[in-house]
């Protein structure tokens, strides 16, 4: 048993040796997207060269070919939907894809009438609360509420409009503090523009179910780190 053990601990090792060794000797690592603590290389609400209202679906199409972000073989497209008067109607198409490096997950690019409308990205996990306010100043609103299943977590949502981007974050609803070190879960680029006409622009998006409330009324103002509210 110890000989079989000592064995399978040594070939396991050669394994990992091997594994090392290749990756030294074979392609360069897979890029990580700095890009929102960076600026490089574009500002929000722009992307890679992609910005929201302005890019093509041809400039996307010509993006997912030439970057080293993207796992190809994750590339899945799905239909745009948006609820009407007459129902749910198919409006334009959304490209889901993960990052080549395995660290995002759950990033899209939303297209309508062949214009790039919005689009999500799941950061690298350096990405927290604290690097984020440290470059762009506290979100001028945020939003807070129990989500889940038997409410399993808390939502925050951190509107940076002026910017053209929200940011998201899950807190455990036992300790529903946000913090420095708070992570970054996910980032959502839309047209940059004064929080009410942001607000209005995100309705008619689909970002919004409802009309939201006027820019006064709407969500809680920035009291620092700490407890957030929940509602």
């Amino acid at each position: 048993m110890r000989v079989e053990r000592t064995l399978r601990t040594v070939l396991l090792c050669v394994g990992v040796l091997m594994v090392a060794m290749s990756a030294g000797c074979g392609e360069p690592p897979p890029p990580v997207d700095t890009s929102l603590l960076t600026g490089e290389p574009c500002e929000p609400p722009c992307w890679q060269g992609l910005t929201p209202g302005e890019s093509t679906e041809e400039d996307v199409a010509e993006f997912m070919k030439a970057t080293r972000f993207v796992d190809t073989r994750s590339v899945r497209r799905g239909s745009y939907t948006r609820l009407t008067l007459s129902g749910e109607e198919v409006t334009g198409v959304i490209i889901y894809w993960r990052s080549s490096g395995g660290l995002s997950p759950c990033n899209d690019f939303s297209i309508e009438e062949g214009v790039l409308t919005d689009l999500t990205i799941c950061p690298y996990p350096g990405v927290t609360l604290g690097r984020l306010i440290d470059r762009y100043g506290p979100p001028e609103k945020y939003v807070s509420h129990l989500s889940g299943y038997e409410r399993q977590w808390v939502d925050v949502t951190l509107y940076y409009p002026t910017h053209g981007f929200t940011v998201y974050l899950m807190l455990r609803p036992d300790d529903a503090t946000l913090k420095p070190e708070s992570k970054v879960v996910s980032i959502w680029y839309f047209r940059a523009a004064p929080l009410e006409r942001f607000l209005q622009l995100g309705w008619e998006a689909g970002y919004f179910s409802s009309v939201p409330a006027g820019a006064e009324e709407f969500g809680h103002d920035w009291q620092g780190y700490g407890r957030v509210p929940l509602g």
